[in-house]
């Protein structure tokens, strides 16, 4: 089976990210659509994603592509939300396939974690730092992820 290594974010909506990653003229509601054009996940820590109603979780399975993947922290497989089942993935913070990075952490360590890691792994940016993830995404093509 072939290793498959996912990009995401922890949450899409940064304050940093308004001018640096979203067009300046683009509406708070279309964000979501933007980023599922430029990640393949998002993880949502348990504090977000259990305080939004239907209507919210259904029209984030709407703003994004069929083979984009919710991280829901300590989401077990029958909590699930019925219109996120198949979008979604229950997982803890300290899951052996969430590779969590930011900022400092060293390429070379991560490189080593992919080579080494399960056949499918979540790379996931703490911070959201534009010039790292670009770096990881480098990286991940490079190894053939």
């Amino acid at each position: 089976m072939k290793r498959l290594a996912l990009l995401g974010v922890a949450g899409w909506e940064r304050p940093a990210w308004s001018e640096a990653f979203y067009p300046s003229d683009m509406p708070q509601e279309w964000r979501l659509s933007y980023y599922n054009t430029q990640f393949s996940c998002v993880f949502l820590a348990a504090s977000v994603w259990r305080l939004a109603d239907m209507a919210t979780l259904a029209a984030w399975a709407e703003d994004t592509h069929e083979h984009f993947l919710f991280l829901l922290e300590q989401a077990f497989p029958e909590a699930l939300p019925a219109c996120l089942a198949d979008r979604a993935l229950g997982i803890g913070r300290e899951d052996p396939s969430l590779l969590w990075f930011d900022r400092q952490t060293s390429l070379k360590t991560l490189a080593g974690h992919l080579a080494a890691g399960d056949t499918r792994l979540f790379l996931v940016s703490r911070d959201g730092d534009l010039g790292q993830i670009e770096r990881v995404r480098t990286l991940i093509e490079l190894m053939g992820l």
